[in-house]
């Protein structure tokens, strides 16, 4: 009786077996990296346009109050800084990385606009700073009256010209107006473009690494006013 041989794999077929799984593996392992490198610089991009996006948002929603002046009244208070008239909301300085204005919106006695602006809380600044930052970065602040200036974001402002924080002035008919804007000049501003790039907080090496965004906002001065 013949005896038949038991059947298996040979060598050669394990090795080719084991090749096409490394193969197979290798395949489903790149698609993996490269799904969770778009996601990783998807989150790292949207960090810093959320980031960007909350901060012009807050500028600009000041920034549109600047002169607010409800009464019309030049009072007498002191503490407004220093604007074209003393007691008066306006714009009082106009730079390339700064801005400082007063609107009147605290309750007088009485209720209602305290006519004269002179609360501390009225005078507001924005500006670039690089205070408390490592070298090449910087912060957005918002300092209120004489009080310390708060920043509102983490030192993840690229400390780079045009970018950092890039205000621009114009006049109601488009005219842009030079930087520092001049003492005479700033009851003309009529628009205020604010460019600001801000970098991701988190950033991965591995993964997209640390990225930027940079987003541009008009705020309209409101309280202005149309030429007659």
């Amino acid at each position: 009786m013949a005896v038949e041989r038991e059947k298996g794999f040979t060598i050669v077929e394990l090795l080719v077996s084991m090749l096409l799984t490394f193969i197979i593996m290798g395949a489903i392992y790149s698609v993996y990296r490269v799904q969770t490198h778009s996601a990783k610089v998807q989150e790292n991009r949207l960090e810093a346009q959320e980031y960007a996006r909350s901060t012009l948002d807050m500028m600009v929603r000041e920034i549109r109050n600047a002169a607010y002046n409800p009464r019309g009244i030049a009072g007498t208070g002191a503490s407004c800084g220093g604007g074209i008239v003393i007691g008066t909301p306006g714009v009082n300085t106009a730079t390339a990385t700064s801005i400082s204005f007063t609107y009147d919106f605290h309750d007088g006695a009485g209720g209602g606009p305290d006519q004269d602006c002179n609360d501390s809380d009225e005078d507001i600044t924005y500006a670039y700073d690089t205070t408390g930052c490592t070298a090449g970065f910087g912060n957005i602040t918002r300092k209120v009256g004489t009080g310390a200036a708060e920043s509102l974001t983490s030192c993840n402002v690229p400390d780079v010209s045009g970018q950092r924080l890039d205000i621009r002035y114009f006049k109601q008919d488009g005219t842009e107006l030079s930087r520092p804007v001049a003492l005479a000049d700033l009851s003309a501003i009529q628009r205020v473009q604010i460019t600001l790039t801000v970098q991701s907080l988190h950033p991965d090496t591995e993964f997209g690494g640390q990225l930027n965004a940079t987003m541009t906002s008009n705020a309209d001065l409101r309280n202005r006013g149309l030429p007659s």
